[in-house]
């Protein structure tokens, strides 16, 4: 794409470098939110969600972990991001492509304030993506944002001092190279945090006692906590991956009594129960195959998941039972300490 040809602004009658094409944006805003993404994943962990300098709409991405806003250091880091775009006119990424966000009336970086108000208004930008697309064909290559705040995107990497600065700066070509090679360096770990290497799991059994068994003489119970656990490693760095839904409570029955007390209907009733005794979920199984078999049978396994403990709050009460002709024959009693003990 051809580069628009310098303009002149109310700068002392100085020229300003042209305009940055659509490109060069595109990708400055992609590496700047792999600065930001690989940060919250080093922060937060996997699924978390991540702040943009280039916003969509809400509700358009989802996450399973918790939200950027939560961390005081991911916070810090996006202020210190407009700050750098509000006083030198560049991100890391903004630099390293060579583009600067500056007054259009000044040609000069136009502060904190209006860097923030600019990111909030890229979310007009962000209905349908038109405003991000506007630049391909507007006079100064403009998003509806930068037109708002009267602000335009120039490809440089040497704009003039901010006026608070003004007298005070002092530019050397290696001062400017140095700044950067440092956003280069900065880019390259965001883009490396921000990419899956590898990732690995396991899954993990904890078998522990299903308490207050009746029918012991025909019937046994064992409960167990199954886990699964997966980890991503990116550049040198591992961190645990979010938990699988397969982290549940199973109560496997054991029957040693005589086959034929096993008649059809026979089935394991599982109840979920709050700390006050109150029913929260019911689970049914039919045991139609094996039923009336000989020998030693294996019953169930009766599951609840990790969401059905979660309705029931602290302090729950699990309680299995093996119910032939709608009378119980065994039961047992799993609490929510045994669980948690599990997991240890």
């Amino acid at each position: 794409m051809s580069l628009a040809p310098a303009l002149e602004l109310p700068l002392a009658g100085a020229l300003v470098p042209p305009y940055a094409d659509w490109g060069r944006r595109v990708v400055a805003a992609l590496l700047d939110g792999a600065v930001l993404t690989g940060a919250t994943w080093l922060v937060l962990g996997s699924g978390s969600e991540a702040p943009s300098l280039t916003p969509v709409p809400p509700g358009s991405s989802v996450a399973e972990g918790v939200s950027w806003v939560s961390s005081p250091i991911l916070v810090a880091l996006v202020v210190a991001l407009m700050a750098l775009q509000g006083y030198t006119g560049a991100t890391p990424g903004k630099r390293v492509v060579g583009i600067a966000v500056v007054s259009a009336s000044t040609g000069r970086p136009v502060g904190l304030v209006t860097s923030a108000l600019r990111v909030v208004a890229h979310l007009l930008d962000a209905i349908l993506l038109i405003g991000y697309l506007r630049p391909l064909w507007d006079p100064q290559r403009r998003t509806f944002a930068d037109s708002l705040l009267g602000t335009l995107v120039l490809q440089t990497r040497d704009t003039p001092p901010h006026p608070w600065f003004v007298g005070h700066a002092r530019p050397t070509r290696t001062g400017s190279a140095l700044v950067t090679a440092g956003s280069v360096a900065v880019c390259t770990l965001g883009v490396g945090f921000a990419i899956t290497t590898t990732s690995t799991g396991w899954i993990g059994t904890a078998v522990f006692p299903c308490a207050a068994q009746t029918g012991l003489d025909v019937a046994t119970a064992t409960a167990s906590r199954d886990i699964s656990w997966s980890q991503e490693r990116r550049l040198w760095v591992t961190r645990p991956a979010a938990r699988h839904a397969e982290d549940r409570l199973s109560i496997t029955w054991r029957w040693d009594g005589p086959a034929g007390d096993l008649s059809s209907p026979t089935g394991i009733r599982t109840e979920l129960l709050d700390a006050s005794g109150v029913v929260v979920t019911t689970v049914n199984q039919e045991m139609g195959e094996g039923v009336g078999a000989a020998g030693p049978l294996e019953l169930g396994p009766a599951t609840l998941s990790t969401s059905d403990l979660a309705n029931a709050g602290q302090s729950w009460t699990a309680r299995s039972a093996i119910v032939v002709r709608e009378r119980t024959v065994a039961s047992c009693t799993v609490r929510a300490e045994d669980w948690s003990a599990a997991a240890s």
